[in-house]
This record gives C-alpha cells, structure tokens and sequence, in this order.
C-alpha cells in the first residue's frame, strides 16, 4: 500500500524489525508517529491546547481530597442518561471514607435552546464541562484531550481517574477497595487498566462507521490499545498522557489515539484485571464481581436493576482478582 512516506509500497507486516518501548512496530510507524514533523503537529486542539471552557465546575475538586475521579464523555442531547447516572453510580460521593467526584464533558453545539437546557442543568448539579470543539463522533480526540487538559487544571489533586462512555456502571464497592489497595501496596502510579485490544486492524470499507483512510493511518494493523468504554489511570499517567498529545499526530479513533500512541511514547503498559468488564445482562441478579459493566442494549431499566443488585451486594462481596 501506498502511505505518507512516499510512493514506495511498504507492507506493515514486513517490517516488524525491533523493539520499541517494549513493543514490536515498524520502521514506517516509529518514524510516522514517533518523530513527526512540524506540519503534523499543528492541531489547534490536540496540540497547542487551544481550549476554551464555554461551562465549566470547577468547584468539583478545589480544596478535596479527591480519591477518585470520574469523567464521563456523553453527548450534549443525552440528558435523561445524565440523570440516570446522577440516581445510580454518580450518586456516591465518598464510599469508605474516599471521595469520589464525576462529571460529564460536552464539546460544542450549535442549537441554542438545547445550550440553555444544558447551562441551566449545570447550574442546578454543577457536574458538567463544555468545550469549544464540536461534539461529534469523529472529535471524540478532541474531547479526550479536552478531559486531560480538564484534569490537569482543574483536578490534578486527584488519587486516580476513571474515563468512561455513558453505557458503562461503575461497581463502586469493588473499584474503590480495588483502587485503595492498589495505593496501600505503593502500586498508585503507571496505572492503565483496561479492557485490551491486542488484535485489530483498520477499516477501510467506506460504509462502515469506523472507516479509516491510508492517508489517516497508513499500516495494516493497529498496536494495542484500550477498548474506548472504559478506562482506569493514575493522576501521574493523566498528566503525561496530556502532555505528550502535543508531540502525536492526530487520528480521529479515540482509544487508538489514546491508550495506544499516547501509551506507547510515554512506555506505559496496558493491563487489564481478571474481571475487569461483563455485559450488563449476565450480571443483573448475580453477585457483582466485575468492575465494570456494559450496557450493550442501552436499557435503563438494566442499569437500574443491575445497580439495584450492586448496592444489595455491597457489604458481602466476595471476589477474587
């Protein structure tokens, strides 16, 4: 295939010389995304952090001691899923003595009756932060890198981070004894769990949602990265990650974006725990042993029997990582 290197047909595969960080790439790929040159690094967003907060709360942190803070990307319309995560998982504040804080990150929209909605909402829960990029499926990028700069300077006295999709429910019992022992063990920094995608390669059928072009990304396969539902760091990984965007090329994939280019410069691991996701059907009544759990059908009346079955459980869980 032809890629931006040139005219000379090269073939990822092929090419798979030596170890970088770890991790076999490619010539083509280090040299690609590794050192970029000036022209592909000129992103006003991703890499000059041109952000402007058009609804910002930072109460939300200042002067806590935030053990865990959760940021949820969800679009600006979705406001009956907001509520459904303020009457479930986003109600707790502090489990075990460990302040937990969540809020919602918007990009920018064009209709402005639905802008007063949600100014008017975000004055009432003060959970919600908007940026100056558009909301729309292929900036969700944008809205990553938006959540780090959010992070960084509104939040950086945070213990750990969560990053999820609105689909997700968090097992607050388990996270946060899990996260606690974590520090306790002085295991609290370098810290990317997730649900891992080592196998996966582009799309390049143009009628399909996840359609890539050779010009967006030139080789066959992708490195592994983080499933983009969910996602666990340390504050420390927050703020290298945010930091490093200025020096990686673009791609619109979020996840790949960030969990596998971000990770790979900064030598960070991916790991994902024994029970780290299940579908949110195969755990309505059960005892909840996973940390998180996926909405696929997007029912809110699962999510609410499933948290329902989390908070009866929550003091006799027995679950082996």
């Amino acid at each position: 295939m032809y890629n931006s290197f040139g005219n000379e047909k090269t073939n990822y595969d092929q090419k798979k010389i030596h170890l970088f960080h770890g991790r076999t790439v490619s010539t083509q790929f280090e040299r690609f995304y590794i050192n970029a040159s000036h022209d592909e690094l000129i992103d006003p967003f991703i890499h000059q952090h041109r952000y402007e907060l058009l609804l910002n709360n930072a109460v939300k942190c200042r002067g806590k001691h935030i053990f865990l803070l959760v940021f949820i990307h969800i679009a600006p319309g979705s406001f009956a899923k907001r509520s459904l995560i303020r009457s479930t998982f986003g109600s707790i504040l502090s489990f075990h003595n460990k302040r937990i804080e969540h809020v919602f990150v918007l990009g920018r929209i064009e209709n402005a009756t639905m802008q007063q909605e949600i100014a008017h909402e975000s004055k009432i829960y003060m959970d919600i932060v908007q940026g100056n990029f558009k909301d729309t499926y292929r900036n969700l990028t944008y809205k990553l890198v938006f959540s780090l700069f959010w992070v960084n300077n509104f939040c950086k006295n945070a213990k750990f981070v969560i990053k999820m999709d609105d689909d997700i429910i968090i097992n607050i019992p388990l996270v946060v004894p899990y996260l606690t022992e974590k520090f306790k063990v002085g295991k609290s920094v370098n810290v990317l769990e997730c649900k891992t995608i080592t196998e996966n390669i582009p799309v390049r059928d143009r009628n399909n949602k996840w359609f890539i072009t050779l010009e967006e990304y030139p080789f066959t396969k992708f490195l592994p990265y983080c499933a983009g539902h969910s996602s666990i760091m340390s504050i420390d990984v927050v703020r290298k990650m945010y930091r490093a965007s200025k020096n990686v090329p673009y791609l619109w994939l979020e996840d790949v974006y960030g969990s596998g280019f971000l990770a790979l410069l900064l030598k960070i691991n991916m790991f994902m725990p024994k029970c780290y996701v299940e579908p949110v059907l195969s755990g309505l009544y059960e005892i909840p042993c996973s940390l998180f759990y996926l909405n696929i059908l997007k029912k809110d009346s699962n999510a609410l029997v499933l948290w329902n079955t989390i908070t009866k459980n929550e003091k006799r869980l027995d679950c082996l990582f």
